[in-house]
């Protein structure tokens, strides 16, 4: 492939203000997220492009000039003639723009939370350097947030001209094997540039640039008749005016002398008005979703405002406490993903502390006829929901290519009618399955190399290929074709524990169908998990954003990504009153057999179960394991008072014994039962 257009050695010798655009026509705004490692040359970028800057831009914060490096978001803009394709819809004028974002590790949080206000992020990436830490991170972002994107290499002048050329075109090459993987593709526009030439020499490559960011850029969907929901993200006061508040236009329209309220300030915030807006210094009669905008309200004290939302009075968000949210796992994060582990979670603007509980649906439990939340818990409101196709919003909140790519089978609102299943690990992938069998071996089920078959290890070793499944939902026996066990020998047992059975099966389904393998009850879509995210401190958000959970507190200094899911919030609730969330998880009893009954060789009394004083009555036919055989057994009572109790066996068990009948050694047994997570359960235990 050659070297794209925008590469030449000496394009873009103006500033892109210095190019006036036709007038007529109305004005659109777009948004680009400049993304990359940190030194990369992105604000260098943002400044050769801009003629408007805003009031937070290029590195104004003190501590960005004291340290050298970008600690906010940045914002400016410039405006060019609209290709043929925006022509032809009305518009004039195409203003840019430019959300530069910091690059060091430690702030990827302004990254995530900034990143949701974008239509098209461009990934700046030294030439010099390649892939860097902080550069993989902001392709996770751009994957999760945008459905576009280009790649910029930047400090094009550090290569000697008489090789430039060549050595681009060996960069641009060995990249796009790294895009490739991505859900972008390959097949990405590059733009070679110098930002800021080290002799001084003007800025290389910017109009090309420009040229390939207007051919690229698709025209984005804006809806001003929407609810109006505004993200801000920087205020400040202007004396006898008001507060300023500085951000994007996320749903709707906005006007002066218009109410709003601003949910984080409680009852303080409401029955505000807009007194007037700017646009990158122009005054503006209205301001449409996709517009960065300065709106100034009078009588707030921007001493209490950071970051946040405003809405409109006839637009209720709900402040929260808890989530739940349906998410997927992102695949470059190689980490366990675990139940009561806490998370840096982004959602809206706004990074806060979460402790995750993770469950899927629970199969074979009965729904009760009501779908609605509990009392308390607001359903969706309108225009908050989920997008499930293209009719869904082009502006942040969850359109990228990851989200593209599972959304479809995203539910929009939660089920409360229904039974799941505790996960103690989120699912950590939806194309294989992994579980340890009665016999202690390792079992993992993953799609084959040709269609029509699974490839089936044995604690990591490849043992056969299976072209059928057959599961016995009563013995939890699972086998290939023609009977042929899953495990060691041929005489395995071939369970599933009952510990893992409802997860292994759930997601197996899916695995089985999806590669052409018979046998097991056929589904629908895809494998869906959750999280029910307790917040430590409350959030306001509207349900339907997307959120992203991190493990921010990892190494920066280390090539993995902690970013670790990706999904959507369904609805929020009360983390004091969860009982109506039906999670179960299966919990155990371990004992051992005493003795074999001498009346009845299939009838054992055990031991070590329960204390003397147990309400037997309660666990009264619940099934029982023999851990080494894999034996189900049906628990019959108690035995005498001193805490035995009698268990009986389809067959005698082979286990060794004296002339008594009296067991040798410890052969364990156990019951395995289900509990709900957040009820107390009382009277019947459930199996």
């Amino acid at each position: 492939r050659s070297v794209p257009p925008a590469c030449g050695s000496g394009l873009g010798a103006t500033r892109m203000g210095d190019e006036k655009p036709k007038a007529g026509g109305k004005s659109i705004n777009v948004n680009i997220g400049i993304l990359g490692h940190i030194d990369s040359g992105k604000t260098s970028l943002c400044r050769a492009l801009s003629t408007v800057t805003s009031t937070a831009s290029l590195d104004k914060h003190p501590q960005s000039q004291e340290r050298g490096i970008t600690l906010d978001l940045g914002f400016s803009s410039f405006s060019s003639d609209p290709p043929e394709k925006f022509q032809a819809e009305g518009y004039g004028v195409l203003q840019f723009c430019l959300v530069d974002c910091p690059g060091h590790a430690s702030l990827i949080r302004t990254v995530i939370g900034g990143a949701q206000i974008i239509d098209l992020c461009a990934l700046v990436i030294d030439a010099n350097k390649g892939i860097q830490a902080q550069t993989a991170e902001c392709l996770v972002v751009a994957e999760i947030l945008a459905n576009q994107l280009v790649i910029i290499l930047n400090k094009i002048d550090m290569i000697p001209e008489a090789k430039r050329e060549k050595t681009l075109k060996s960069v641009i090459k060995k990249l796009q094997v790294t895009f490739a993987a991505t859900k972008f593709g390959g097949n990405l526009p590059f733009a070679c540039v110098s930002a800021s030439p080290q002799d001084g020499a003007p800025p290389i490559g910017v109009e090309g640039l420009v040229d390939m960011l207007k051919s690229k850029l698709e025209l984005p969907r804006r809806d001003p008749t929407g609810p109006f929901m505004f993200s801000f993200d920087h205020a400040f006061p202007i004396k006898g005016q008001g507060t300023v508040l500085t951000g994007t236009v996320l749903s709707g329209s906005i006007k002066p002398q218009q109410a709003i309220v601003v949910p984080s300030l409680g009852e303080a915030g409401k029955g505000k008005k807009v007194r007037s807006l700017q646009m990158f210094k122009k005054i503006v009669p209205e301001a449409i979703q996709g517009d960065r905008v300065a709106m100034c309200v009078a009588a707030l004290d921007a001493k209490e405002l950071e970051r946040g939302i405003v809405i409109g009075e006839k637009f209720p968000v709900p402040t929260m406490d808890a989530c739940i949210c349906v998410v997927n796992r992102l695949a470059y994060f190689k980490q366990a993903v675990a139940t009561k582990a806490k998370f840096h979670v982004t959602l809206g603007h706004q990074t806060v502390m979460a402790t995750a509980h993770f469950f899927c649906p629970l199969d074979g439990c009965p729904s009760s006829s009501s779908t609605a939340p509990p009392k308390g818990v607001e359903a969706s409101p309108a225009g908050t929901k989920a997008s499930k196709g293209a009719g869904g919003p082009t502006l942040a909140m969850g359109c990228g290519a990851a989200v593209a790519a599972k959304q479809h089978g995203w539910p929009t609102e939660f089920d409360f009618g229904r039974h799941y299943c505790h996960l103690d690990e989120l699912f950590p992938d939806n194309n294989a399955v992994e579980y340890e069998n009665s016999e202690g071996d390792t079992v993992k089920l993953l799609p084959a190399t040709e269609p029509g078959k699974l490839e089936f290890q044995l604690n990591g070793e490849t043992r056969a290929e299976v072209t059928e499944l057959h599961y016995e939902s009563g013995s939890g026996r699972l086998t290939a074709q023609e009977g042929s066990k899953l495990g060691a020998t041929v005489d395995s047992p071939s369970v599933i524990p009952l510990k893992d059975r409802d997860r292994v099966v759930y997601l197996l389904r899916f695995i089985a169908q999806r590669c052409g393998v018979p046998g097991l009850a056929p589904v629908e879509g895809e494998p869906l998990s959750y999280v029910l995210f307790v917040l430590e401190r409350p959030v306001t958000c509207p349900t339907g954003s997307l959120l992203i959970a991190s493990k921010l507190d990892f190494d920066i200094h280390s090539p993995n990504c902690r970013m670790a899911v990706f999904g959507r919030i369904l609805c929020p609730m009360d983390p004091k009153d969860l009982k109506s969330l039906r999670i179960v998880k299966m919990k155990s009893k371990t004992g051992f057999l005493d003795r074999f009954d001498k009346q009845e060789p299939t009838l054992m009394i055990c031991r070590d179960m329960f204390k003397a004083d147990t309400d037997m009555s309660l666990f009264h036919g619940l099934k029982v394991v023999h851990e080494s055989s894999g034996a189900v057994g049906i628990l019959e009572g108690n035995y005498g008072k001193e805490g035995l109790f009698k268990v009986r066996f389809k067959e005698e068990l082979q286990v060794k014994c004296d002339a008594k009948g009296q067991v040798k050694g410890d052969e364990a047994i156990t019951l395995y039962f289900k509990k709900y997570n957040f009820v107390q359960n009382k009277g019947k235990i459930l199996q």
